[in-house]
């Protein structure tokens, strides 16, 4: 109970709950005495928090113990009584009845003032208590050797795992969707003090609104489901609910709209709201969506995920990936992790114009191993096969080689064009730029080659008059090569490229007489 003592003094730091003490009856379960008015279902869901219920006592021993710990408390124990006869009464940790100490043997007198039981530090009679009422004090039981749950980020402790409230509004698929990434689902309740516990939890974190819970209408079974598959053996329904003319999904209320704080209600599962999650503890979050949306590009450096990775690779998809770094230089990638089966591929290029792969990967692949593009973009092509095995893969890229230094430009002081001769790796650029270009502009760029290879050139913004001032892109040493492009009008977002058959590359840029734009910037490099 040592390390318990501590990481549990800490959670109830978190939670402003007050722990007052802790103590190992005979080397078995640990009992956790708090100080913190909380009614029977909120304290029953700090003990669930904690690994354990409301205290189970079994024996009179147990109670004697107990008394040493209570100081001038009476705190609320795990006992709920339907009447005044002790055979009726159950544990909330489900263990059975084979002890008491009601005033008369057997009997619980004055079932009127509550079905609750708290404990006296005076002596050892056991009393009612409402269980709606908040007491100042309550006892918790965890049993021996109860794993310490232990979650990350917006996640917090309960009933075994994680349970976290999302506030990014989302439809209920999409919530599902998100809890199901970080390896849950939307949650599912199943006590009153589950029910209890995410209430607070939202109103706690300052929410108003209503919340999404895992429940909703299951056509083809004609019932309620649960999204984690669990069974209904609990709900919390408002008045004149359920009904799905108000919707197949289900709300937690946390106002008095249509009832109690914390009761449940149908809602259409397109309306976006919060919604709460829950997890297993040590569930590994997936990575990527399990369905890739199209082409995805990436930027400088980073880490990309196969879909589902690393649960499993679904079946049957194919996805494409751009990465692209400073022009300059090569994109490098590796993979930490990767198994698939033997026709699951990942098919890498240069570029996003080439035809042929540099490399095929499948199987397993040695981490230590890097893949290098001969230029600053590379695409990943991966297709499952229909009967898929294995995680999937990690990529993580990186820029090697330095990037080209964008040197300010020189100007023909009667022309306004720029230098005529260049060697790639280089920026060129529009007469006068970064200021608009001048009037009837005629100028010329040759580009050769650095080390006798293929060019290719990369407009990156574009700012001209669309009809009449424009860049053509010849394929050769001269503009009486053939033309590769024409280039004009307004171009920030897109990259436009063009590349060599050979080891030379021109451009000629025309303006006329008016509607002079900002003008434009390219960049141009071996392949």
């Amino acid at each position: 109970c040592f390390f318990s003592f501590f990481f549990s003094l800490w959670l109830a730091l978190q939670s402003q709950s007050v722990l007052l003490d802790i103590k190992q009856m005979n080397g078995g379960d640990c009992f956790k005495l708090y100080s913190t008015q909380l009614s029977f279902d909120n304290a029953e869901a700090k003990c669930v928090e904690d690994g354990g219920h409301l205290a189970s006592v079994h024996s009179a021993n147990e109670q004697t113990d107990l008394t040493a710990i209570m100081g001038q408390t009476t705190p609320l124990i795990g006992m709920k009584c339907t009447d005044a006869v002790t055979a009726h009464c159950t544990w909330s940790d489900g263990t059975n009845v084979d002890y008491s100490n009601f005033p008369a043997p057997g009997v619980l007198p004055l079932p009127a003032f509550g079905s609750c039981v708290h404990l006296d530090s005076t002596e050892t009679i056991w009393y009612p208590w409402n269980c709606a009422s908040p007491i100042g004090s309550f006892l918790c039981r965890i049993p021996f050797n109860a794993p310490v749950t232990t979650c990350t980020g917006d996640y917090v402790a309960y009933n075994g795992g994680c349970a976290a409230l999302k506030k990014t509004m989302r439809s209920e698929s999409d919530a599902e969707a998100s809890c199901a990434l970080e390896g849950g689902h939307l949650a599912s309740i199943h006590t009153e003090a589950d029910n209890s516990f995410y209430s607070t939890l939202a109103s706690n974190q300052g929410l108003t609104n209503n919340i999404y819970i895992g429940l909703a209408w299951n056509t083809p079974g004609n019932k309620y489901k649960w999204s984690d598959e669990s069974d209904v053996t609990f709900t919390k329904w408002a008045n004149q609910f359920p009904n799905t003319v108000f919707g197949e999904c289900v709300q937690m209320m946390l106002s008095t709209e249509f009832g109690t704080l914390g009761q449940w209600t149908n809602i259409p599962c397109s309306t976006q709201m919060a919604y709460v999650c829950w997890k297993p503890s040590g569930t590994t979050p997936i990575k990527a969506d399990p369905v890739c949306p199209g082409i995805q590009f990436f930027y400088d450096k980073g880490t990309i995920y196969s879909p589902n990775f690393p649960v499993s690779i679904p079946s049957g998809q194919t996805c494409e990936y751009v990465m692209a770094t400073a022009v300059g230089t090569k994109v490098s990638v590796s993979f930490p992790v990767f198994t698939t089966d033997a026709n699951t591929k990942l098919y890498l290029y240069n570029g996003l114009d080439d035809m042929m792969p540099t490399s095929t990967l499948s199987g397993t692949v040695n981490p230590e191993l890097s893949f290098e593009s001969t230029t600053n973009v590379m695409k990943m092509v991966f297709t499952a096969s229909a009967v898929t095995t294995g995680q999937g893969w990690q990529a993580d890229f990186i820029a090697t080689g330095d990037p080209v230094t964008d040197v300010p430009p020189t100007f023909d002081p009667l022309t306004q064009c720029p230098q005529q001769d260049y060697t790639a790796d280089t920026y060129v650029y529009s007469p006068n730029w970064p200021n608009p270009y001048p009037p009837m502009s005629d100028c010329l760029y040759h580009i050769h080659s650095r080390d006798n290879r293929k060019l290719v050139v990369q407009f990156s913004q574009v700012d001209t008059e669309q009809c009449c001032d424009y860049v053509v892109v010849y394929d050769g040493p001269d503009n009486t090569s053939k033309v590769l492009g024409i280039v004009s009008g307004q171009n920030d977002a897109t990259v436009k490229q063009f590349y060599s058959t050979g080891t030379t590359i021109t451009l000629e840029f025309f303006s006329d007489s008016n509607n002079e734009g900002n003008g434009w910037i390219a960049t141009v490099f071996d392949i």
